[in-house]
């Protein structure tokens, strides 16, 4: 239970007083006294609490905020182009946009009277700003040439190769920040965005807290003020939603979940999102440099057990898929069969035999020992790589599981120094197959290269394809993925979010990582 402020009592107080007196024999005005007080207490109340697995790492443009900073990031930053729940594009700081030179330039044209929340008006100067060189969405993946203010609220991307740049911008990640977060010496002062609620406090590892922007150029939340309790422990933070010292929790285990739904006093929110777990190889090291070797991991592997068994049917089996069901162009009858048998035909063929017994294959000496680094994004992944573990050894791959920080993993695929990550989303905020790409051999997060894959995907955006066309090279991307496995995919993510029962009016969105929180009322 949440404990009341000193000024919510003092609130009560003044209201017994007053009922009080209305029992007496009260007039009108001692009415409309009642009536104001009432008013102050909905007020008061009107403060969601919501637990979440890892702080902000960072509130600057130039990096990216993994993790779970990204849902705080939604309610203070907006995007030129946001999507709805259901992953529709809509108007966001821009009001309509267009396409010129086949989609190689984009003109966007401003939403006026909108300021940051430091008093900044929002502008084209401050969307140029935001998507300069020096931040992480131009210098990893937005192909910007030239940004140039047509006039204050005209705005037009030049861009390096032909891209449907609204499906880009779109991301959460890659906001528009008021220039003023820097001061003349380019030290970052504080984040400042256009959103509907504003930073209040942050308290490193702890809290974050943010407060209902009154000067919000659309509909204001209907929420006073919004505290991001950080708990890292997906069981820790069922405990607090439980004896209601938080309102909200993201991130449960799914059998927790499950569990919840019998509770009455908890809701449990449930949305097929864009996220799809997987496993990526870095194929430019042995032995994962085989294609064989990965094609037996993803015969290997039965996501459908796992789904079942271990995470009580909530999420889709991939079975090997790229895309998640709710995102543009996938194939959902596209699938890789578990066929252990099958695996171990194809490793014998690579050469790979266990010589003394012990259930192990190896090769000239060498044991047949993966080592696949995850870190703690969500508990499904370390339940699914545990289960993964066992179903490789039955066909003798010994698969060692190595837990690590984002900053140690991050590190280890920058030195190359891996031999499989476990991964969920990436490129996949919006319904367009923005993820295709992480496999293109330029890409930064990307561990394989093949001269036919490349353009392939390049071609899927080109602007003189028709629908049916996309459809098509798309449906060859996929199937090139599930042949040449540079990663595989396992579960596609059903997102929970679990609410105490008086928290009326949420939305869950298919967009993970995105929590919306406008229209939400606290009875």
């Amino acid at each position: 239970m949440k404990v009341y402020k000193k000024g919510v009592l003092i609130i009560f107080a003044v209201l017994f007083f007053l009922i009080s007196i209305v029992g007496c024999g009260g007039n009108d005005s001692e009415l409309a006294a009642e009536k104001k007080a009432e008013d102050e207490i909905e007020k008061v109340s009107q403060e969601l609490t919501v637990a979440i697995s890892s702080d902000v790492m960072t509130w600057e443009r130039v990096n990216f905020p993994g993790g779970d900073s990204r849902f705080v990031w939604s309610q203070i930053f907006e995007t030129l182009v946001r999507l709805d729940t259901e992953l529709n594009q809509i108007p966001g700081l821009a009001t309509s946009w267009e396409a010129s030179e086949g989609g190689k330039v984009w003109t966007f044209y401003l939403r006026e009277g909108v300021q940051f929340h430091d008093g900044t008006p929002f502008n084209a100067e401050a969307v140029i700003h935001s998507y300069d060189e020096e931040s992480y969405a131009a210098r990893t993946t937005v192909p910007v040439e030239e940004i140039i203010a047509e006039d204050e609220h005209t705005v037009t991307f030049v861009l390096s190769r032909v891209v449907d740049l609204p499906t880009y911008l779109t991301h959460v990640a890659w906001p528009i920040m008021s220039p003023a977060s820097y001061d003349d010496s380019g030290s970052f002062k504080g984040p400042s965005g256009t959103g509907p609620f504003s930073l209040e406090k942050h308290i490193t590892d702890q809290e974050v807290i943010v407060v209902r922007n009154e000067n919000y150029w659309g509909e204001k939340a209907t929420l006073d003020k919004v505290i991001f309790q950080v708990i890292p422990d997906p069981s820790t933070r069922v405990m607090a939603l439980e004896a209601g010292q938080v309102d909200m929790a993201l991130k449960l285990n799914e059998s927790d979940a499950e569990r919840l739904r019998e509770n009455p006093e908890i809701e449990i929110n449930t949305k097929l999102s864009t996220f799809t777990d997987f496993l990526q190889f870095n194929t430019k090291k042995a032995p994962l440099d085989d294609y064989r070797i990965r094609q037996a991991i993803s015969l290997a592997i039965d996501t459908e057990s796992i789904v079942s068994e271990l995470l009580v049917d909530i999420g889709v089996p991939a079975m090997g898929r790229p895309l998640s069901p709710v995102m543009k162009y996938s194939n959902t009858d596209l699938k890789i069969q578990p066929d252990p048998q099958k695996s171990r035909e194809i490793l014998d063929e690579a050469g790979w035999e266990d010589k003394n017994g012990d259930g192990i294959l190896e090769k000239d000496g060498t044991v047949l020992e993966l080592t696949a680094i995850l870190s703690a994004w969500s508990p499904r992944q370390k339940i699914s790589a545990e289960a993964i573990q066992g179903q490789l050894r039955e066909v003798g791959i010994d698969l060692k599981l190595l837990i690590m920080e984002s900053g140690a993993e991050s590190e280890a695929e920058e030195r190359g120094d891996f031999d499989i990550l476990v991964r969920t989303g990436y490129l996949t905020w919006g319904d367009y197959p923005h993820h295709l790409k992480m496999h293109t051999s330029h890409h930064p997060f990307s561990h394989y290269a093949n001269e036919e894959y490349d353009p392939l995907v390049m071609r899927g955006e080109s602007a003189d394809l028709t629908e049916e066309e996309k459809w098509e090279v798309y449906e060859q991307a996929q199937r090139h993925l599930m042949e040449f496995v540079p990663a595989v995919y396992l579960i596609h993510e059903e997102k929970v979010v679990a609410a105490r029962s008086n928290v009326k009016d949420y939305q869950i969105s298919a967009e993970d990582p995105w929590l919306n929180l406008m229209g939400i009322t606290i009875e």
